[in-house]
Formats: structure tokens, C-alpha cells, sequence
């Protein structure tokens, strides 16, 4: 008598419960799209107003021109919109901003893990850069960040910190930790779920090296999150690596 074994794959292991999220891929699919539709939108209403109207026509000319001001105008609109479409989805699901791991923290845990974190990412960034720039000729892990803020560290800093050190790992570990994280992992696992984020992470910062660098600080802040059960110290963290290369390009 011949005894049938199961062909059935072994269950995937369960993600903890503050990861377990109502919204699912197609959800985050769907923020992406509404998210660079309604900046399109935006930046096709303003074109169209500044046919009529001076002001408008003006601050499209500032922006063209790469005035800091008019271009952080500019992001903190999509900033914006970005956290009302994630608001949206909360309230859709009935959920509070916890589900995006805006939750309390232990703050001398957190620190540990920010310090230890921060030097392990410090380690793997430039091994994982010297690496590609040995087997991809032409690479160059050198290569800076140029933007109207990069720019602008010395003649606007204020101004410039807001834009490159505080504002963008606020919003960033909402929607890719925080929002775009969880969902994957449900499908994908946990591991899945921070590699394919945090190649998307990547991609988002528009450079090769910089690829490289952003997503495997992404994979580490979705370690961070797991382990912290809070997005707060991956802000941190995201904060003093950002900080960092600011006072670099600050003394320039």
C-alpha cells in the first residue's frame, strides 16, 4: 500500500500582527498611480493657468529656473498629497496612523538600535558600492546628489535643511515603511516584502549609486520597523544619515 505524501508548499511564516494591514498590493498600486496622477494634474493646471495669469506664469518661470523656494512649494505639495492619499486609506479601513507605525517608542532601545544600525549601514553601503563598481565598468559610486537643494546648503540653509534632512525621512518611512512595506510582506513575506520595497525606495532617489545606497538603508529601517514595532527610530535614523551628508555638502 503506497503512502501519498503532500505536495503542498510549507506555510509561510506569519508576520507579526502590527504588520498584518487591511490594505493589500493592489492599494499600494493604486497610491502610486494617484499619487504622481494628481502631481501630473497639478503641474498641467498650473501650465495651463500660467497662460492667463501672471503670477502663476512667474512662479512657473522660478521653478524652471530652479528657485529653492518655488520648488519646495512644489514637493511639499506632494508631500501633501501624499499623506492625504495614505489618510484616505486609513479611513477607509477604519484604522488610526498607528497602522503606519506611528507608535510610541522606548527611546534607549530605539537609540541602540539607531547607533548599531547606522554602523552596520555604514559597512554594508560602501562594501555593496565597491562591489558593484568591480563588476559594473563605468560605475561611479561618487557620484552627487545635485538638486536645487543640494545646491543650496550654503545660500538657503534653513531652507535646504527642511528639504534634504527633515522633511523627507518623515514622509518617506510613512509611505515606504510604514504603508508600502506591510502590504508586500503579506504577499511576499517578510523578506520579500523588504527587498521589493526597498528596491522601489531605491529607484525613487534616481541615481545608480544612490540606488544601491537607499536600498540597503531601506532594508535595515524595514528591519528596524519589524523589530521596533515603530517607524519613530527609522525617522531617526533616516534623519542623522540625512544630516550627515548635508554637513558634507555643507562644507563644500
Amino acid at each position: 500500500m503506497m503512502v501519498q505524501t503532500s505536495t503542498k508548499p510549507a506555510p509561510r511564516r506569519s508576520l507579526p500582527e502590527f504588520l498584518n494591514v487591511p490594505w493589500r498590493v493592489r492599494d499600494v498600486l493604486f497610491f502610486i498611480v494617484a499619487w504622481f496622477g494628481l502631481q501630473l494634474l497639478i503641474g498641467v493646471t498650473l501650465a495651463v493657468l500660467g497662460r492667463s495669469l501672471p503670477p502663476v506664469k512667474q512662479f512657473l518661470v522660478q521653478v524652471q529656473a530652479g528657485d529653492v523656494g518655488a520648488s519646495f512649494a512644489l514637493d511639499l505639495a506632494g508631500v501633501v498629497i501624499g499623506f492625504l492619499l495614505v489618510a484616505a486609506f486609513l479611513r477607509h479601513y477604519g484604522v488610526s496612523w498607528q497602522a503606519v507605525g506611528w507608535r510610541r517608542i522606548k527611546l534607549w532601545r530605539a537609540l541602540k538600535y539607531l547607533l548599531g544600525i547606522m554602523l552596520v549601514f555604514i559597512l554594508l553601503a560602501n562594501l555593496a558600492l565597491l562591489l558593484v563598481k568591480l563588476v559594473v565598468p563605468g560605475f561611479d559610486a561618487n557620484q552627487p546628489q545635485t538638486n536645487e537643494f543640494t545646491q543650496a546648503t550654503q545660500s538657503h540653509r534653513s531652507l535646504a535643511l527642511v528639504a534634504l534632512v527633515l522633511l523627507p525621512p518623515i514622509f518617506e518611512e510613512t509611505i515606504f515603511r510604514g504603508f508600502i512595506f506591510p502590504a508586500l510582506a503579506k504577499r511576499m513575506g517578510l523578506i520579500g516584502g523588504a527587498i521589493l520595497s526597498s528596491a522601489i525606495f531605491g529607484i525613487a532617489h534616481g541615481q545608480p549609486n544612490l540606488f544601491v545606497y537607499t536600498a540597503i538603508l531601506g532594508m535595515l529601517l524595514c528591519f528596524m520597523y519589524v523589530r521596533l514595532r515603530s517607524i519613530v527610530p527609522g525617522i531617526l535614523l533616516h534623519m542623522l544619515n540625512n544630516y550627515l551628508a548635508f554637513l558634507a555638502l555643507s562644507g563644500k
